[in-house]
């Protein structure tokens, strides 16, 4: 096994300026970039690729339990196999040393060195504005170029125009803010649709019912957000009305024609194997992650025996771990005594139905605390996976002094018959944030971006 050593607590200088970027039009604004851009070397993209490739075969299952009509994801599946056209990967920073590195070795190496240092992958990406005009110059992008690409190769393979859904009032009112910076009342016509996202039209919830009742039928391709709004993801009993989703005759039309694996019935409960929004099970067959139903799952035949009775918990001793944990840790390189000696802590989040932070627990395995919080959220949110909390890298600016930890965020999409790199996001976070201290690097209005090149 390799385990990935990025010397991650040195900090790398750049001397680089930090820019507003004033042009986006959005409710997240304002936007800080630094001029410096990293380039990826060939193996690391071939790895990323193939890593890509897994990930789609890992959503046959997941498709297979979540279809409930012979039409659903026509477009999605291509010689009988799962396609995600495009996909996000967050994943731990690559230091300057390592891709250094990582350009001579064999793609296959680095594609089992960088598989634990990767959080989630996406199939439903967000922020399209952001993502071309961030780093644009000359009115384009290294991103914007691609992932047009990616839209008009799928317009050409269908024959059809691609819109925008989402599937609740609360996500279309959002991303009219986010996406577009637009409030309730202001028009949003399909000229700014396409001249800031790249897709034709923007369906909400009802001008979507009013479409096919004019038409019988869905005319565009539909890159749907079903994604759960924020107050469910803080309040798991927030109740969601689900105007399109609840209405199967509409389901159907709307997994017939999306470009997305992502539409669940919303009556199916927390936990059901047939729900596919925001999961993260393509991690078990990937070897990402560790599956947890129960706090038991984590222990030995004879402690979890102990806890399945609801009897206190015994003192812990390294042979304590299960031994389907112990295989998982060894195969991401880290050691199970680390675990249970709390040397090494663990991130715990859940396995669908959330993104971002939502849900996240981090902590030490023998900490009663921890545990406790794990019972609480598994009966709230249904399982969860655990990954080793990862050491974050550090780098500083030498104009400012800033130091900062940063997280890579790279794009891939399907272009001309193959996953092709679209461009990456370095988001950066000041160390001494309240985020970065929780070692949450996401993006925020704290937050400095570097592009990431091939």
């Amino acid at each position: 096994m390799n385990v990935l050593q990025l010397d991650q607590n040195a900090a790398r200088t750049g001397a680089s300026r930090i820019r507003e970027r004033t042009h986006i039009q959005s409710s997240l604004a304002p936007f800080y970039t630094v001029d410096e851009t990293t380039i990826y070397p060939s193996s690391v993209l071939r790895a990323l690729q193939a890593l890509i490739d897994e990930y789609n075969d890992a959503f046959m299952p997941l498709v297979r339990a979540n279809r409930e009509w012979v039409t659903d994801y026509r477009y999605c599946i291509v010689d009988g196999r799962p396609v995600n056209w495009v996909v996000q990967i967050d994943m731990n920073g690559m230091t300057a040393d390592f891709l250094d590195k990582a350009a001579t070795m064999k793609a296959e190496e680095v594609r089992e060195i960088l598989r634990p240092q990767i959080f989630e992958i996406e199939n439903s990406i967000a922020m399209y504005q952001f993502l071309a005009r961030i780093f644009e110059r000359n009115n384009t992008s290294f991103f914007r170029t691609n992932f047009c690409a990616v839209l008009n190769g799928l317009r050409q393979r269908f024959g059809k125009q691609i819109a925008l859904l989402a599937v609740t009032q609360e996500k279309f009112d959002a991303m009219r803010l986010c996406e577009f910076g637009k409030s309730k009342g202001e028009v949003l016509s399909d000229e700014e649709v396409k001249r800031l996202s790249g897709f034709d039209h923007f369906f909400g919830p009802n001008d979507f019912r009013d479409h096919i009742r004019d038409t019988g039928s869905c005319e565009y391709l539909l890159y749907a957000r079903t994604s759960d709004p924020i107050e469910k993801l803080k309040d798991p009993k927030y109740v969601v009305d689900h105007p399109l989703l609840g209405d199967e005759r509409i389901r159907r039309i709307i997994k017939e024609h999306t470009l997305t694996f992502s539409v669940d019935d919303p009556l199916w409960p927390v936990g059901d194997i047939r729900r596919i929004n925001d999961t993260k099970r393509y991690q078990l067959p990937m070897g990402m992650a560790f599956e947890i139903a129960h706090e038991a799952d984590l222990f030995s035949p004879a402690l979890a025996d102990h806890l399945r009775a609801g009897k206190p918990h015994s003192e812990f001793k390294g042979e304590q771990l299960s031994s389907k944990l112990e295989a998982y840790l060894g195969s991401v390189g880290i050691d199970p005594a680390d675990v249970i000696s709390s040397t090494q802590a663990v991130r715990c989040k859940p396995i669908q139905g959330a993104y971002g932070c939502y849900g996240h627990l981090t902590g030490f395995i023998p900490e009663r605390d921890f545990r406790y919080r794990l019972r609480r959220n598994l009966g709230r949110m249904g399982n969860y996976i655990l990954q080793p909390e990862m050491i974050t890298p550090i780098l500083q600016n030498a104009v400012s002094g800033e130091r900062y930890a940063y997280i890579d965020r790279n794009f891939f999409g399907d272009i001309g018959g193959g996953m092709q790199f679209l461009g990456g996001f370095r988001a950066m976070m000041p160390i001494d944030s309240n985020e970065a201290k929780s070692n949450r690097i996401h993006g925020n209005r704290e937050s400095v971006w570097g592009e990431i090149v091939a």
